[in-house]
């Protein structure tokens, strides 16, 4: 039976199919859940086989190319009998088998581990603006439980991974530990936009201080506060600038900067009297 047949997919399956069966193969014939040891086992080699491209690409060579080597080479004897090739060599004098030290040396090249771990860190994106530790948990195929504290820099952006060697899987006890990888999701905050380093933000100006001019307080990211100075006649969607109330470049002290963008507000349930005032200010224009 052929890994694909194992994981249940096709020969074209691309690496998300094949992780999704694997995952679902994994859950249901995990020895914790009562399956089958061996069951699991072929299915964990049949996942670390094609999920990764290299292997993945001998694998396809070797089983498509029966006897073939490394490089593409088939060796074939077209007698009845199969001698040992080492005898042969020997019989010329060279010593044994000269292909010996070359499998040897493909053989350490390529050292057997188990799978790599990734775990997903959701940080609020006001948290970015500090440097932090944050401590995860992880549970390995076997079900084992441990704690990682991962210290995130400041200035993070989603996607950003961070390797934690050694720290991975450790299903088969004889085999290298994988390691851990912590993938970065920064969520955005209520009311703030992030364009790389820069940060949006709207507030709501009364309409009559957008004309005759005036100051609103403005909070930033971290929740200091500014007094924005809007000037007469300020128009919807107008925006201004506050330098550095931005977000930090990752592993730098810049900081981008923080735009407003005005959103007009219309006052409701005036009195008579300001009515009043008002078509008197309409007719004076």
């Amino acid at each position: 039976m052929t890994h694909y047949a194992t994981l249940g997919v096709s020969e074209t399956a691309g690496p998300d199919e094949i992780k999704r069966a694997y995952r679902k193969l994994a859950s249901q014939h995990h020895p914790d859940k009562g399956g089958d040891t061996e069951k699991f086992q072929e299915i964990q080699t049949a996942y670390d086989t094609l999920a990764d491209p290299d292997r993945r690409q001998r694998y396809d060579h070797e089983r498509r190319n029966p006897g073939a080597g490394p490089g593409g080479v088939h060796f074939q004897w077209h007698t009845g009998a199969h001698p040992d090739i080492g005898e042969i060599f020997k019989n010329f004098g060279f010593g044994g088998n000269p292909f010996e030290h070359i499998h040897n040396v493909h053989r350490q090249q390529q050292p057997r581990r188990n799978k790599d771990l990734r775990v997903e860190l959701p940080i609020p994106l006001v948290t970015t603006l500090e440097n932090q530790t944050k401590t995860i948990s992880v549970q390995t195929t076997k079900g084992d439980r441990y704690t990682v504290d991962v210290d995130v820099p400041r200035g993070i952006t989603t996607g950003t991974q961070i390797k934690y060697a050694n720290l991975g899987d450790n299903l088969f006890e004889t085999l290298a530990r994988g390691d851990l990888y912590v993938q970065i999701t920064v969520h955005n905050a209520d009311g703030y936009t992030a364009n790389g380093v820069d940060l949006y933000h709207r507030i709501s100006v009364n309409c009559l201080i957008a004309m005759i001019g005036g100051e609103v307080p403005v909070k930033g990211l971290d929740g200091r506060e500014f007094l924005l100075t809007v000037p007469a006649g300020t128009q919807p969607g107008t925006k201004f600038r506050i330098n550095g109330q931005g977000l930090y470049q990752l592993n730098s002290s810049l900081r981008g900067d923080l735009y407003i963008e005005i959103v007009i507000t219309i006052p409701q349930n005036l009195t008579d009297e300001l009515k009043t005032t008002v078509r008197s200010l309409i007719n004076s224009l």
